[in-house]
């Protein structure tokens, strides 16, 4: 069974086959398709995206809203659009986060970056996607394999394999996925109460409810913020000390003069390490604020923290040589990129692919395997630690609209 009719395939391809499969329909696979169909708009169709939910952006709708995030962190010139200015032409700039927590709503953007809020951002991609008839380039699928075919002019083709049973024939495949493992400390024991930060429902919270958020970073501050807002008493522990910067990652690692000397460092380990140690956890400024204003308790430096679900005490989080008994714990400790945890990616991985502890290899265009591209958080040792944000969705789109598709097209395998 193939996709492919339902795609709409130019006359020139076999009728089962498309140019590229793009796997993953959030953010940075908007990013990069919208790059690519504003310098070549004859490719839509000849594109497929796969995507579980079948619909743009699901899971980073669900993920916001189980938090309450009200407002992005990257700044409002990063955004799938190829303009770089298009959502600040759109959204009025307000000045300070004082200034603009009556107004966000209305205007869209928050503070000197102009971050996005969640709704206007969200509006925002939507009309790109309607704008550009995304839509209709989706399948909504699981892909479970990828296999590699010679083709007759010597590149290879790729046999996408779907959880349907089902098969996508393509020159090239962009995996755009959210492939990322969990983060979870040695200490911390996950099960009933103890959870990890992706799976709180805030709305669960009851008054007088006492938590504890381990964490420094901005989900542990935005999730400490919203529970207490519900009337829970919380306590925010962190093994280090207090960080704050208005972005995740420094806005040089989207520059030459911090990507020049990453580049310039040829071991794969190495680059790793500088990735992890630049992507230590932090909150914004005004987030910081709220927090030092509102009832949350906040302990730094805690060292090791731990946790664990008691049956008879309930859970249970410790630091400092001291053990406290809380009705919830949840783990904001984050996740990291790791291709194993995609079933597709791992295969190819046992087979040979390059990777250092579930990052691939992938040389200056991204390429993974011949004719497979990796964009997104796992593309960290090519594009740097901005990788996985949309600062670096837009340096991923840009190498790959640069690079284009493959000129040989008589090597594309009917299946």
């Amino acid at each position: 069974m193939s996709h492919a009719r339902s795609l709409g395939n130019d006359a020139g391809l076999p009728p089962t086959d498309v140019d590229t499969v793009i796997v993953g329909a959030g953010p940075q696979a908007l990013t990069v398709l919208a790059r690519w169909l504003f310098e070549r708009p004859s490719d839509l169709r000849r594109v497929a995206v796969v995507e579980s939910a079948g619909e743009w952006m699901t899971a980073w709708r669900a993920g916001f809203a189980r938090q309450c995030i009200d407002v992005l962190r990257s700044p409002g010139v990063h955004h799938p659009a190829p303009d770089d200015m298009a959502f600040v032409n759109t959204h009025g700039n307000w000045p300070t986060f004082e200034t603009a927590c009556a107004a966000a709503l209305r205007s869209g953007s928050v503070g000197p970056l102009q971050r996005p809020t969640t709704a206007a951002f969200w509006r925002f991609c939507l009309q790109l996607i309607e704008q550009t008839e995304l839509n209709d380039r989706l399948v909504p699928a699981t892909v479970v394999g990828a296999v590699a075919v010679r083709g007759r002019c010597g590149t290879s083709s790729w046999k996408v394999e779907l959880d349907d049973g089902s098969t996508i024939g393509a020159r090239q495949v962009v995996w755009a996925g959210n492939t990322r493992r969990r983060r979870v400390p040695a200490g911390v024991q996950l099960g009933g109460a103890v959870q990890h930060s992706g799976d709180v429902d805030l709305g669960a919270v009851g008054v007088g409810e006492r938590i504890a958020v381990i964490g420094g970073g901005q989900s542990a501050g935005q999730l400490a913020l919203r529970a207490a807002q519900r009337g829970a008493a919380v306590t925010v522990v962190s093994r280090g000390p207090r960080r704050v910067a208005d972005l995740d990652v420094d806005a040089g690692w989207l520059m030459e003069d911090h990507l020049a000397p990453f580049r310039a460092t040829m071991d794969p380990a190495e680059r790793r390490r500088v990735v992890e140690r630049v992507q230590c956890g932090s909150m914004t400024s005004d987030l910081d604020l709220e927090l030092r204003r509102s009832r949350v308790a906040r302990v730094v430096g805690a060292g090791e923290v731990t946790a664990r679900p008691d049956p008879d005490r309930g859970p249970v989080v410790g630091f400092a040589g001291v053990e406290c008994e809380v009705d919830r714990v949840w783990a904001a400790t984050g996740s990291v990129p790791d291709l194993r945890v995609a079933p597709a990616l791992a295969e190819l991985a046992a087979s040979g692919a390059p990777h250092i502890d579930g990052w691939p290899v992938l040389d200056d265009t991204l390429q993974w395997l011949d004719g497979f591209y990796v964009v997104g958080a796992l593309a960290a040792l090519t594009l740097g630690p901005a990788a996985g944000n949309l600062g670096g969705a837009r340096a991923a789109a840009d190498i790959l609209a640069n690079r284009g598709p493959e000129p040989c097209r008589t090597g594309i395998s009917t299946y």
